[in-house]
């Protein structure tokens, strides 16, 4: 299994409509993608403008996939114009007793 954690600040004036895209999208990634255990998004309680993502896929293949369905392509583009600069994303094998057991969220 592979963790993605990724944290990233929106433009002030992008907050609003990068929550809307990023709503959808866990409602996406939630219905068709099986393989992606855990995708959460969360809002900092002390930054409005700044988010973390938490995602848990099976293997890397199932990683890339999610990078490249469609309704993640379609929303890319418009998601990354809101980013007040660049996203700060880091990749983590993942330990312990979760490894063998699989997380599901």
């Amino acid at each position: 299994m592979i963790a993605v954690i990724m944290h990233v600040r929106t433009k002030p004036d992008k907050t609003l409509r990068f929550m809307e895209l990023i709503t959808q999208l866990q409602i996406d990634v939630r219905a068709n993608e099986t393989e992606t255990l855990l995708f959460q998004v969360m809002r900092s309680q002390d930054d409005p403008n700044a988010f973390a993502f938490a995602e848990i896929f099976t293997s890397e293949e199932a990683k890339e996939a999610h990078a490249n369905r469609p309704y993640h392509v379609a929303m890319s583009a418009e998601g990354y114009a809101c980013l007040d600069g660049d996203p700060d994303i880091r990749v983590f094998d993942i330990l312990g007793e979760a490894a063998k057991a699989g997380v599901h969220a």
